[in-house]
């Protein structure tokens, strides 16, 4: 039996699929998945952003993961083999959020978590009784997990390799405009360390690569776990990337581990200095007063970070966005990835805009992070996306970039980044699209 794994690309405005020669960053959940499908099954992977889907590829199932604004290319993709008499099975995000638009475009859907609904749904396939279904009656226990198959990907593809890996899985947060604790449930979890330590072995023995990316929603929400795996990681002398939320600038002990441990980079979710706006998302972990003490802990360091922010919220008023590129600035935050609020299914943001009859845009495309599909509090939907812009690029010019690039090693080697996205932003093309 072979399968094909598919990462959707998207289409672009003109109907034709978004096509790049390399991607910036490697997603894990494909390489997870050929990993979980048993040995004597034949796997590829195709990311149909650097690769051709011709729809003559040798396989008996076709398997897609894909996020709401990929979904177009996904049903294009799922109808392509399909006519060919190949089935064809969903899973990710959007297949488990929107379930019952995705089952009139697939043979089968996973929903939620992979562990052993897909083993399960493989099963029955090469049994000839595929089911239309396939989720997790319990929470899947994260203890021996297999290793990512990164060996079937090309790895020269990738701008940056950072190669993911996870020690947790969920956020203990509730944050209204985040699908992670609908599709992971309120349960957080964590892996043990010694299996974290396997794995991360594994992937530096696969891939060569001295870099690894923990792509847990907050690497750091479980204190005494996040410091025993960072223990383990002293001796492998390697360097990682991790996201976390901003309080993680108020352990002082925790955060001088994370440096002794290899820590280059923390993504940070500032995503307002609004006191209304965040209280609109629920954001209560977050607190204003103390976000210059908590990035200057960071800076402190010489641990890098960058920092997410969202436009559209409830609070926000037109004065927002230059407030906001004042305070990076201040901050001299190194990075800042900016996005426009995207109620995406599944979400209590996007049920509570549908009460209010202020969503005007149902086309999964433009759920992308920088366009507006909704009816902001206190400003025009052209008001919101034009202000996006001029602060994205604000921040990324000239002299931005002098205020906020100190001669410290670490800001000085986020120049490329830094360039590169003000050309991108000149043009309205989002930094980080696609990702």
């Amino acid at each position: 039996m072979k399968v094909l794994l598919i990462q959707p690309s998207r289409l672009q405005s003109n109907g034709r699929v978004l096509k790049r020669r390399r991607r910036w960053l490697l997603g894990m959940t494909l390489p997870y998945v050929a990993a979980l499908t048993p040995s004597d099954i034949q796997v590829k992977i195709k990311d149909d952003l650097l690769e051709e889907v011709t729809f003559r590829e040798d396989c008996d199932l076709v398997g897609l993961s894909f996020m709401s604004h990929q979904t177009p290319r996904a049903y294009q993709i799922a109808r392509g083999y399909r006519q060919r008499g190949i089935p064809v099975v969903m899973g990710g995000f959007h297949a488990t959020l929107a379930p019952d638009e995705c089952q009139e475009q697939a043979d089968a859907l996973v929903l939620g978590e992979a562990e052993g609904a897909w083993p399960r749904l493989l099963a029955d396939f090469q049994a000839g009784r595929l089911q239309p279904l396939y989720r997790n009656e319990q929470t899947p226990d994260l203890k021996n997990l297999p290793v990512p198959r990164y060996d079937l990907l090309n790895l020269k593809r990738y701008k940056l390799l950072n190669i993911p890996s996870q020690t947790t899985r969920g956020c203990p947060y509730a944050c209204n405009y985040c699908e992670v604790t609908q599709v992971y449930g309120g349960k957080y979890r964590h892996r043990p360390v010694a299996e974290v330590i396997h794995e991360i072995k594994q992937i530096q023995r696969i891939t060569g690569s001295p870099f690894i990316y923990f792509v847990d929603d907050n690497f750091v929400a479980n204190r005494r776990h996040a410091m025993a795996v960072m223990e383990q990681l002293i001796p492998l002398k390697l360097g990682y990337g991790c996201l976390a939320t901003v309080n993680v600038g108020n352990d002082a002990e925790l955060l001088d581990l994370m440096k002794l441990s290899g820590c280059l980079h923390i993504n940070i979710g500032m995503e307002s200095i609004s006191p209304e706006s965040l209280a609109a998302i629920n954001k209560k972990q977050n607190k204003i007063k103390d976000y210059e003490r908590q990035f200057k802990a960071l800076r402190d360091r010489g641990i890098g970070y960058s920092v997410n922010v969202m436009f559209g919220l409830d609070g926000d008023k037109p004065d927002i966005f230059g407030a906001t590129v004042d305070f990076l600035i201040k901050i001299k935050a190194p990075v800042a990835f900016m996005f426009i609020l995207a109620p995406r299914p599944g979400t209590k943001i996007r049920a509570k805009l549908l009460e209010e009859d202020r969503i005007f845009d149902h086309q999964w495309p433009n759920y992308c992070g920088f366009k507006v599909v909704f009816h902001p509090r206190h400003m025009t939907p052209r008001q919101l996306e034009d202000e996006f812009w001029r602060a994205q690029r604000r921040f990324y010019s000239p002299l931005s970039l002098l205020k906020r690039l100190t001669p410290r090693l670490y800001s000085w080697e986020m120049l490329p980044f830094n360039v590169i996205f003000a050309w991108s932003v000149r043009r309205r093309l989002h930094p980080l699209e696609p990702f």
